[in-house]
């Protein structure tokens, strides 16, 4: 999966991204209003951004760019980050209004810690369009991402998202296997891919 790299310190006003789409969902079907993501490294941070141009239905009482458990519960964008010597990963959720939440965990839906610990100096970022579409980022800075998860360039990542809510879409990057819906399969994350951002 693309993760584009600069050597300049990123700012949510000035993002300049190459988006790749979802346009499928968990069973193959071509979804209405496809969903779009960047994944993009600065000197201190990752960011993930995430888009689509449909109006959103966020978890009633999820406040704008605050840690908010449940969010999958209504629209989200899902960033999934696996260690490089081990079954841990990072769960990041990413909701429309900027609101997030994330967890550690030790494999396969087995968290490190039942309390919700929010990551340090992690920021995000939120925008709604005129025509009602939607954009969000969350910058994660790279000293956590190194320190819980060895993150580099042989890190092995996912993003996925769940749309059209109270329907519910469920969509992944990565060819994930089961007939039913499941994004915590840190077998199948895709191998980063970095590259250089003129």
């Amino acid at each position: 999966m693309l993760v584009e790299r600069t050597k300049d310190r990123l700012s949510w006003d000035t993002l300049d991204l190459s988006w790749s789409s979802i346009e499928r969902d968990w069973y193959g079907q071509q979804i209405g209003v496809p969903a779009s993501f960047a994944l993009i490294m600065d000197p201190a941070s990752l960011w993930f951004v995430a888009k689509r141009d449909q109006r959103p239905r966020v978890l009633p009482g999820a406040l704008p760019c605050e840690f908010t458990p449940e969010l999958w519960r209504f629209d989200v964008a899902e960033l999934f980050i696996r260690d490089v010597c081990s079954s841990r990963y990072l769960e990041l959720n990413l909701a429309p209004n900027g609101a997030w939440w994330s967890a550690e965990f030790d494999q396969a839906r087995q968290r490190s810690s039942t309390d919700d610990q929010p990551i340090q100096d992690l920021e995000t970022h939120a925008l709604m369009t005129s025509s009602g579409g939607w954009q969000a980022a969350a910058c994660i800075p790279l000293s956590y991402l190194e320190a819980a998860f060895g993150f580099g360039a042989h890190s092995a990542v996912n993003v996925a998202f769940i749309v059209d809510s109270p329907e519910q879409v469920f969509t992944s990057k990565a060819k994930l296997p089961g007939s039913q819906p499941d994004f915590h399969q840190p077998d199948y994350f895709e191998r980063i891919e970095l590259s250089g951002k003129t």
